[in-house]
């Protein structure tokens, strides 16, 4: 065992300078800091639940205390508390148009948990849960799942078929596995019916098989929906539940194989913990424009020791009491930012919606084409800035799931400061959010934006920049410095002015501005090009400026030309029609035969096999293994 102090040492290197290669022992040392950091958090939330009030606060009380085996009676009492303080509607009154849900979703992993780990003839921790506290969560289970759980949204060939969001789809379908599992083994329930006539067995074999066709889809076409999202710890409990309960062993190793090409996912695109990259669902405010709200900040650091510690949100207690432990692959993608190089990221991902809809879905039901994602995701990663985008074809806004284009972020995070960062993002709403807001092209540094006619909600069009960049401007460019990389930043056409963050525009609950100002278009639809290189490649900031002035750029009979630097290219946009722009004389592929390409994820559009490397450790997910 490596002692905690050396430890914390090794993960502070490690996550300070991510600059140096990693022995397999050294990665096995911030692997298996794991437990320390976990207990860490654990003691802390004994002592001082978070949230301070709610069913969260009961849980995540409850399932710190018991798995410390400490103030045993107090956590059994939390959950009685949970099932008397908030009882379970299983047939809830409600207004037309209104969600037909119970929102125990939002706990009911978190639950599954506390059952599978403590009670009387659990696996691991058996009998820590008294009979009295034991039968309130079966009630509860049952009574959150009898009415809603039914067998035809187990159906395999459904698995594109999403309630809610994602995230909210993703607690509820999970719960459902959790509750019949449960309920199957237990005495008193395993001999009911839901209300469509289903038995708990037949109800959880039938999630086993819908988890074990849903883990091969994602894998063989781009993951998630809902894309780096802060909305993914909700997303993943499920995935850690069933990775660490599952009885059918194929289900169990699929899930965990899901967790790795997620976590790789990840890694391969942060700096110091913050994900660049295109990112769907991120609301305006400090989710958009702070590096800590990047959405992993609290998940990363117990697998990898990076972001913030000890975080005690609900989402991340499946996670941080999970047996599940990222590859050494991943964990060196992660920490090894400099030793990854520079490089591209293309990958395939789901967006487009299923038309015509199904005539047996409702409202609240999202259903994605199976056959095409229809989004061409690009990053250019590098130690220095991480550049990136989701690239789109001028589509119609009803054509992309609302869970797709829903605040979608491209631009550039910036290594060195966490907040570093440059994007275009249109004012939202008074109410609501804006959809489908812009399409670009991307090839290296160079990102090209223009707003989409077709949008929804979006109002006018600015680019952020953050006050940890110096900027300045030189005949029609902002030029911005970050503490490793330059950037140059271009609004074709129209007139610009700064502007202050406004507060308003929060998605959270704060009235402090954001730190950086909006450079506003005049012309909404002006094309907007954004250039970044790494300072190595210049001598000098001003040796980076002339060159960007000297690059070729110009727009004629509403088609923009541009010459990026170096071997990025020569781009053609279409700024008056829905053309598929250039990138040196070819339109964008949104069919690549690739669903992941990059020097460390690679796999083939649909074939259910994923292979992670870096260097010579190597890991493949096969998916199609039983």
């Amino acid at each position: 065992m490596v002692k905690r102090g050396a430890l914390l040492v090794l993960v502070t290197i490690a996550a300070s300078l991510q600059v140096w290669a990693m022995t397999d022992e050294q990665l096995k040392a911030v692997v298996d800091g794991f437990e320390a950091r976990r207990e860490a958090m654990l003691k802390e939330q004994v002592e001082k639940p978070y949230p301070p009030d709610g069913v969260w606060h009961y849980a995540d009380f409850a399932l710190a205390a018991l798995w410390r085996n400490e103030r045993v009676a107090d956590a059994n009492a939390a959950i009685l508390r949970i099932h008397k303080e908030h009882p379970v509607d299983p047939n809830p009154e409600r207004k037309p148009g209104e969600r037909e849900r119970d929102d125990f979703h939002w706990n009911i992993n978190l639950l599954h948990r506390i059952y599978f780990l403590f009670h009387s003839k659990s696996k691991f921790f058996p009998g820590r849960l008294t009979a009295e506290a034991e039968a309130a969560l079966l009630d509860i289970f049952w009574n959150s799942a009898r009415r809603h759980c039914k067998i035809k949204l187990a159906d395999p060939e459904r698995t594109w078929w999403i309630w809610g969001s994602e995230n909210h789809g993703a607690m509820l379908w999970s719960g459902f596995w959790g509750t019949a599992h449960i309920l199957a083994d237990a005495p008193g329930y395993r001999d009911r019916r839901y209300e469509d006539g289903s038995t708990p067995a037949v109800m959880a074999s039938a999630w086993d098989e819908f988890y074990k066709r849903f883990a091969r889809e994602r894998a063989g076409k781009g993951l998630m929906v809902e894309i780096a999202s802060g909305y993914n710890k909700y997303t993943i409990q499920g995935w850690y539940n069933m990775a660490d309960f599952a009885s059918d062993l194929v289900l169990r190793k699929r899930m965990k194989m899901l967790l790795d090409l997620f976590w790789a996912d990840w890694a391969i695109e942060q700096i110091d913990c913050v994900r660049g990259g295109g990112k769907h669902r991120i609301y305006p405010g400090r989710s958009s424009t702070r590096g800590q709200f990047c959405g992993a900040q609290g998940m990363a650091w117990f697998p990898f020791g990076l972001g913030t510690p000890m975080s005690k949100h609900p989402a991340l207690m499946c996670l941080a009491t999970s047996s599940y432990r990222p590859p050494l692959c991943v964990v060196d993608m992660a920490l090894d930012v400099e030793g990854r190089g520079a490089y591209e990221y293309v990958s395939r991902r789901p967006g487009l919606n299923l038309l015509p809809k199904p005539g047996e879905t409702d409202w609240q039901t999202y259903v994605l084409r199976p056959d095409y994602g229809g989004i061409l995701r690009y990053s250019y990663c590098t130690p220095d800035f991480v550049m990136g985008t989701s690239m789109v074809e001028a589509r119609p806004a009803d054509e992309w799931s609302a869970i797709s284009s829903q605040n979608r972020w491209d631009g550039v995070i910036f290594g060195g400061h966490p907040d570093a960062r440059i994007f275009v993002q249109p004012l939202k709403p008074q109410r609501g959010s804006f959809y489908n807001p812009h399409w670009t092209i991307q090839h290296k540094g160079v990102l090209i934006f223009q707003k989409l006619r077709t949008h929804k909600g979006a109002r006018g069009q600015r680019i952020w920049f953050s006050d940890a960049l110096k900027r300045v401007e030189e005949d029609g460019w902002v030029f911005a410095e970050a503490p490793r990389a330059y950037a140059a930043c271009r609004v074709v056409r129209g007139k610009t002015r700064w502007e202050p963050d406004d507060s308003k525009q929060h998605h959270e609950d704060t009235k402090e501005p954001d730190p950086g100002t909006w450079l506003a278009c005049e012309d909404e639809f002006s094309p907007i090009v954004i250039e970044v290189a790494r300072k190595s490649e210049f001598a000098d900031f001003a040796a980076f400026k002339s060159a960007i002035k000297a690059n070729p750029l110009a727009l004629k009979d509403g088609a923009l030309t541009y010459r990026g630097l170096g071997d990025s290219g020569e781009f053609t946009f279409f700024a008056e029609s829905p053309q598929p722009p250039l990138l040196n004389g070819q339109p964008l592929n949104f069919r690549p035969a690739k669903v992941y390409d990059s020097p460390f994820i690679q796999g083939d559009w649909d074939s259910g096999v994923v292979v992670l490397q870096k260097g010579t450790r190597r890991e493949v997910l096969d998916f199609n293994r039983e």
